[in-house]
């Protein structure tokens, strides 16, 4: 791995991050508009949280989306596989103030995802109908300025495997492995194997 590759990638905010669904969640999207709202109304994340959008109506699409300044957060449906999405697009909130370098703001991704998985998943309206599971996780270049050569891929690919392990994810045996899927044109995907 070219560690001036790994430098460069320290600039990359646009990053999303799923985690999926456990198989037996049985929500519907729309359920998730009224928790959505009311997030907003008493400011229960720690960031500007604008308005709800609802997807739902299309098949295997985004879902509903709650936008904020920073981040959209989904109940996502994508591929036929649900779960929370959280996408980054800018930093000025606090919490991500002091973010310098890749390995942070991966961490930083884990951070705000799982904190908004153990919100639903402590939802009343939901009534534990949704569960996530922490081991299954995608991590998406949202940015197609960034290269997708091998230094590129390596960089990325060992830093999200640091996060997560640093995360709890893998259950500390060590570093998480992690495929690269998609296809050769789409963002740069990879999901823990």
């Amino acid at each position: 791995m070219n560690a001036a590759t790994e430098a460069g990638l320290d600039d990359l905010v646009k990053l999303d991050l799923k985690v999926l669904a456990s198989s037996d969640s049985a929500a519907a999207p729309e359920e998730f508009i009224p928790v959505f709202h009311r997030w907003i109304t008493e400011r229960v994340l720690p960031e500007l949280l604008i308005d709800v959008a609802d997807y739902s109506h299309v098949h295997e699409g985004p879902g509903v989306l709650l936008v904020g300044h920073d981040a959209i957060y989904a109940y996502d449906q994508s591929l036929g596989e649900p779960g929370l999405l959280y996408s980054r697009r800018r930093e000025t909130s606090p919490e991500t103030a002091g973010i310098r370098t890749l390995d942070q703001r991966l961490e930083s991704l884990l951070l705000c995802a799982f904190r908004a998985c153990d919100r639903i998943e402590a939802e009343p309206r939901l009534d534990g109908r949704v569960t996530f599971d922490r081991h299954r996780i995608e991590l998406r270049v949202n940015d197609r300025l960034v290269a997708r050569d091998d230094d590129t891929v390596a960089a990325l690919e060992s830093a999200f495997s640091r996060a997560l392990s640093a995360a709890g994810v893998g259950n500390g045996r060590g570093s998480v492995a992690l495929e690269r899927i998609g296809k050769a044109r789409e963002r740069l995907t990879f999901r823990t194997a």
